[in-house]
């Protein structure tokens, strides 16, 4: 059975949920989340520094809890919404945390708990509980049954190891996968989905490793296999290109010719080996 991709982890547990899922290596960093943005309730209240600093102060204390037990913790914010965290291993190391959150439940005072605490912060009050409608709320067996899924998906991910890569690893899984798929589409976002690191990691690591940009080795190697095809007389210029990862004949031309001196066809009827 092939393994699930974890960003498909994420979106299908949001879907079932209502909650925001993301993941955090074991510095808590935020690596990834679905959806990628905090809710509208979250954003608002966070531009207020002290609100900030005391969200990230909660989820740190959070964090270290499920270090120290090993276990999956459930809290609620200091604005009253439901929060869960659970650990993620590679071969019994932990890498990093699953966590699901920013959900309410269904009880009366609920919102008017949310209303008390946030307005000491904000402003404008009928923003405020636009936003504060537009949180996702759930009774408390859905939130709880939510919860166990996730942790059975970090379950999963601990079991499949996905979750263990270094920098320097990451950059040779990188290489490696843009060496066997050359020909398909990448992009730092389809990198970002699969390695389930953010772009500006996948692409900070990649250079710093290799000394290169992503873009410069995908279509270095590209060419590279252009080359070769172009020694075969039983290929056109417009298969070679296609082959290649080239989706525009007139793109391949031009980058051919400017790394190598030569236009593609001038080099395929040549059949010289160019140095």
């Amino acid at each position: 059975m092939p393994k699930i991709e974890l960003f498909t982890v994420l979106k299908e547990l949001h879907n079932i949920s209502g909650f925001r899922l993301s993941i955090y290596d074991t510095n808590l960093h935020e690596i990834a989340a679905y959806p990628r943005n905090l809710s509208g309730f979250c954003s608002l209240v966070q531009q207020n520094k002290e609100v900030r600093k005391r969200c990230v102060q909660n989820d740190a204390e959070a964090f270290e809890i499920v270090k120290n037990t090993q276990e999956i913790y459930i809290y609620k914010c200091k604005f009253g919404l439901y929060e869960a965290v659970a650990p993620l291993y590679h071969f019994g190391v932990l890498s990093g945390y699953l966590m699901m959150g920013q959900t309410l439940d269904t009880k009366e005072d609920s919102k008017a708990y949310v209303y008390d605490e946030a307005s000491k912060y904000i402003k404008d009050k009928e923003y405020l509980k636009k936003e504060i409608d537009r949180i996702p709320s759930s009774s408390r067996d859905k939130i709880l049954s939510c919860i166990s899924l996730m942790n059975i998906c970090a379950e999963y991910i601990s079991l499949s190891n996905r979750l263990n890569l270094t920098d320097q690893n990451l950059a040779h899984e990188i290489k490696k996968y843009i060496n066997q798929n050359f020909a398909a589409k990448i992009t730092l976002e389809s990198l970002s989905n699969r390695f389930f690191y953010s772009k500006t990691t996948i692409m900070n690591t990649f250079k710093s490793t290799y000394g290169l940009s992503i873009n410069q080795y995908l279509q270095d190697t590209r060419l590279a296999h252009a080359l070769e095809m172009l020694q075969q007389a039983n290929y056109s210029i417009r298969d070679i290109s296609e082959r290649c990862g080239f989706s525009d004949q007139n793109y391949f031309t031009k980058v051919f010719s400017k790394k190598y001196g030569t236009t593609p066809s001038a080099y395929q009827k040549k059949g010289a080996v160019l140095t």
